[in-house]
């Protein structure tokens, strides 16, 4: 085997490791704000204990509260590539 070959097994394994590594960091990431997600809106929404099942007004809560932080999420997330891209041709975003 020339060295040729041989640095382009290595550089394919090293990729594969940052892919798998990215992959690890991104599935974290994911948990992380889904437990933040879940503690933020059960705080603000859950008041009464006394039932094991959540109240009308309880569920509707946790939706709405679940609703607004991905719309929120959905529009920084368009906007941030916006700006990282400002060839883009949106005229949502245009200042």
């Amino acid at each position: 085997m020339d060295a040729a070959a041989t640095a382009a097994g290595e550089e394919e394994q090293d990729q594969a490791r940052m892919a798998a590594i990215g992959e690890g960091l991104q599935n974290r990431d994911a948990m992380r704000l889904y437990n933040w997600l879940s503690q933020r809106c059960f705080s603000d929404c859950v008041v009464t204990f006394y039932r094991r099942a959540l109240g009308k007004g309880e569920e509707e809560c946790v939706r709405s509260c679940v609703r607004k932080y991905l719309l929120f999420s959905t529009s920084s997330s368009a906007r941030f590539a916006h700006l990282a891209d400002p060839t883009s041709s949106s005229a949502a975003f245009d200042d």
